[in-house]
């Protein structure tokens, strides 16, 4: 049974996996617990890799565990990723500003009648609304802040020193 919501998306990322195997690759969805992508690497279910997503700020960065792989093409594979962290609270983060982004895009499509690749709509988000999207959910933070404190055990005062890194 599926823990987490999927959402369908497509943005890049980059992948690490290995000494020096970076690929940038795109997101077929995306959720609280992981994502899948589309590579043309034949990863082993169980590697070890670095995330990158440079579409939310700040920054996401990462490790996954590769915990299912699919056959596409003789060349190209699906493959899940389990986030490795327990930092529930900056993936939830993640995923409301990746919503926003998608939103985004297809309100300037309604609106403006501009299609906009997911990528085009995020630099746009970003640059508009990325400063502004902390302020704005900050009582939305702390319920979360708090939330995760309760689900690690920690103490009141250790949850205010829990930061957005």
């Amino acid at each position: 049974m599926r823990n987490y919501i999927r959402h369908p998306i497509d943005i890049p990322i980059h992948v690490t996996h290995g000494v020096q195997n970076r690929e940038q690759v795109k997101v077929r969805n995306l959720s609280v617990g992981g994502l899948s992508f589309i590579t043309h690497v034949l990863l082993k279910v169980g590697t070890v890799v670095d995330l990158l997503i440079p579409v939310v700020k700040p920054d996401y960065k990462g490790a996954g565990v590769i915990v299912w792989r699919r056959e596409q093409s003789p060349t190209e594979f699906e493959v899940g990723v389990r986030f490795a962290s327990d930092d529930e609270y900056f993936r939830v983060r993640m995923m409301e500003q990746v919503c926003q982004i998608d939103a985004y895009r297809q309100r300037m499509l309604i609106e403006e009648g501009r299609e906009l690749s997911t990528e085009q709509a995020a630099l746009e988000w970003i640059g508009k609304y990325a400063a502004t999207f902390d302020a704005e959910h900050s009582s939305d933070n702390n319920t979360l802040r708090a939330a995760s404190a309760e689900a690690k055990n920690i103490t009141s005062a250790e949850a205010k020193n829990i930061t957005d890194e």
